[in-house]
């Protein structure tokens, strides 16, 4: 099962739910929901939620014909519908009666389902209402309108630019979902800020030094890092027999590439100080260590791997550092082929990040075609998937 999280965010920018986007395989229900909750019953759903609700929309089929309803905690999940469905009394009968026991709904608004009557039976059994601001138009400008006399929180989908975000806000939307919170608002080509990480001049050593000693060092001279460092490598994800307890073996034992990986992770973190911040840090983090482990499925060269995470790390550096990505590049001194792929998406590092983007926007076409390319099954993406979760949660707990 292909599955990722998107964050929700309120109209203070405020991580308010997420979003849970999954491969829908409506031909075979029983299959999917199978595979569905297999994939979520890997997770700790507190952690990986961050204690905040999900939103997950649902065919109907689901709601009336499966067990899905009985295998979630209702406490935890929103369960979204789309508004085309209405006309189904056998629907609504079910819902009216979910919700007596303690469900809630999200109706989504399908194109072309404008008019404000439609909505009126809905009122007592959905508490948002979603609406995408794709193919945005007078006829959804005057729906939003209308809507507003019922009492429906209203959620904006697609909301892909701080431009989208402001006119969402202006709209009346009160929750806001979309690729906006990955937009830097302004960037400078200037490095003041960006230096003035303590972590950064740390990075740039070990860019420049060869001996693993000298930078066992450099860490050493940092406490907060040295902590960190001899957490992440004696966590579950390293299998080791007995804990490593010094920083000169830590070094030896990740060597400088992972150091250097795990020195742009802490800069990251450590800088993330709204949760639009952090949960660009948390995507990031997803696509680079995704994209190794998918890598390392495709070509088992660590080295590759490595660059693969890399590249998925730093896909939303000037976001994280309000620093335009060629000065970034130049200041940690990595080669322009990471500018050439984080632009262009060229080669293969690009042809990973592509992927594990249009995993992020549900692309299920381009998801279909990328995995057909390389002979993946979607057991192996999921295992992926919910490896990459698993060391996410990790390195938030060892770091903040």
């Amino acid at each position: 099962m292909i599955l990722c999280k998107v964050p929700v965010f309120d109209d203070k920018k405020n991580l308010y739910a997420y979003e849970i986007k999954y491969e829908r395989e409506e031909s075979n229900l029983n299959q999917m929901i199978k595979d569905l909750y297999y994939t979520i019953s890997q997770l700790d759903i507190k952690k990986f939620l961050s204690g905040k609700n999900a939103f997950i929309k649902v065919h109907p089929d689901v709601i009336i014909f499966t067990d899905f309803l009985n295998l979630i905690n209702k406490e935890v999940f929103i369960l979204e519908v789309e508004s085309k469905y209405l006309k189904s009394k056998i629907l609504l009968d079910k819902l009216k009666s979910l919700k007596e026991e303690g469900f809630t709904f999200s109706l989504e608004v399908s194109e072309g389902e404008f008019n404000p009557d439609t909505y009126l039976p809905a009122v007592s059994i959905f508490e948002y209402l979603s609406v995408s601001l794709k193919n945005f138009n007078s006829d959804k400008e005057k729906f939003i309108s209308l809507i507003h006399e019922l009492p429906f929180m209203l959620k904006a989908e697609d909301v892909d630019s701080n431009e989208d975000f402001n006119k969402a806000l202006n709209l009346g939307f009160k929750l806001f979902e979309g690729e906006f919170f990955t937009k830097p608002e302004q960037l400078t080509t200037k490095e003041e800020s960006f230096n003035k990480l303590e972590v950064l001049k740390l990075i740039r050593y070990v860019t420049e030094e060869d001996d693993l000693n000298d930078i066992a060092e450099a860490i050493k001279a940092n406490p907060d890092i040295s902590v960190a460092l001899l957490k992440y490598v004696n966590s579950s994800f390293f299998y080791l027999a007995n804990p490593i307890t010094s920083i000169n073996r830590a070094v030896i034992y990740l060597g400088r590439k992972n150091i250097l990986s795990w020195l742009l992770l802490i800069s990251m973190i450590s800088v993330a100080k709204n949760d639009m911040d952090i949960e660009a840090v948390k995507m990031e983090l997803f696509r680079g260590k995704f994209m190794e482990l998918l890598s390392l499925k495709i070509n088992p060269d660590q080295n590759i791997a490595d660059t693969a995470f890399l590249v998925g790390v730093l896909s939303l550096a000037e976001k994280i550092f309000k620093v335009d990505i060629k000065t970034i590049l130049n200041d940690l001194k990595l080669s322009q082929e990471f500018e050439k792929v984080l632009v262009e998406r060229s080669g293969y590092f690009g042809e990973l990040l592509n992927f594990v983007i249009n995993i992020e926007k549900n692309n299920l076409k381009e998801v279909k075609k990328f995995k057909e390319n390389y002979g993946l099954s979607d057991k192996e993406i999921g295992d992926i998937t919910v490896e990459t979760y698993k060391w996410i949660d990790t390195i938030f707990e060892i770091v903040r």
